[in-house]
């Protein structure tokens, strides 16, 4: 494994569904090999999305990005059975590294009984946490989890965020890539909160590249955050979309600075599988270091 604790580059894909995504993954890929992440994650079946896909995705990656592929997996939806099934599936294509999320937990309990109900529960890894410890007995290479800069939106104060953090570092967790943020207070709160008891384990800012108002109210409604006065009123005073597209880039650009500035630990950027809107951020950006990162695709 090569990340660690410095000057990290990461991105974040999801499964293609068809041909014309794998396509638009490719081409992706292929515009982000100059830049050399330290590597690259996969989400956990967004939109129907299955193992196999996944798998099928990272053959494609590999073409470009020769990095360590990391494969999320979320917990409370899946027993003990899937785990393994899904581990020794990743395992087998040398892919041995893990982001762990809670993900959605079944909205259906009001149609079982108390008994049935239970049982699921017992059988199940209810917190990403359960499923961290889990792994950990397992001969894995990293295991990583998800960090709440704004808090996770299920916790009643800010403590309960920080001890979450703990509790899935003493489960065996080993690196951390945070919700997306828009404001850099957020992160170094966090940062230096977790610092007071946890000097080693990586906090990646999880990065997402913003090109409109209406996008950014979507993100902040799914994530639970609030966005910051700064950036609306910016928005808001764009007059047709390509000002609001590039006011959006500019402003996470500038964020991303100030996170390098403040040595963050990495930046980990959410592409949803389009290389454009990062290259936009990266020519923007005055601090990304691009020395040592040279193209490694064919």
């Amino acid at each position: 494994m090569t990340f660690g604790k410095g000057d990290v580059l990461s991105f974040e894909f999801f499964p293609p569904r068809n041909v014309q995504e794998f396509s638009l993954l490719e081409d992706s890929c292929k515009l982000l090999a100059p830049y050399s992440p330290n590597f690259i994650s996969f989400t956990d079946g967004a939109g129907g999305s299955k193992n196999r896909d996944i798998i099928d995705a990272v053959g494609i990656v590999r073409k470009y990005l020769k990095t360590e592929v990391v494969a999320h997996i979320t917990s409370c939806d899946k027993e003990e059975e899937d785990v393994d099934n899904i581990v020794s599936s990743y395992l087998d294509e040398n892919i041995d590294s893990f982001l762990i999320i809670r993900g959605d937990c079944p909205s259906n309990e009001f149609l079982m009984d108390l008994d049935e109900l239970e049982e699921q529960i017992s059988r199940g890894f209810n917190h990403a946490s359960d499923l961290i410890k889990y792994l950990s007995k397992k001969e894995l290479n990293k295991i990583g989890f998800g960090a709440f800069p704004a808090g996770h939106p299920e916790d009643k104060k800010r403590e309960d965020t920080i001890k979450t953090f703990r509790l899935k570092v003493e489960a065996g967790g080993t690196f951390s890539a945070t919700q997306l943020f828009f404001d850099v207070d957020e992160y170094i709160s966090l940062y230096e909160e977790v610092r007071k008891f946890d000097d080693n384990t990586p906090i990646y800012a999880g990065i997402m590249p913003l090109v409109s108002l209406r996008q950014a109210k979507r993100f902040a409604e799914i994530c639970d955050i609030t966005l910051p006065k700064e950036l609306v009123e910016g928005f808001t005073a764009c007059t047709n979309k390509e000002e609001e597209r590039d006011f959006g880039l500019r402003y996470v650009a500038n964020l991303c600075d100030s996170l390098i500035q403040y040595n963050a630990d990495g930046l980990h950027f959410y592409t949803l599988n389009r290389a454009a809107a990062f290259i936009e951020i990266a020519k923007k950006m005055k601090s990304l270091n691009l020395e040592g990162r040279t193209e490694v695709g064919e």
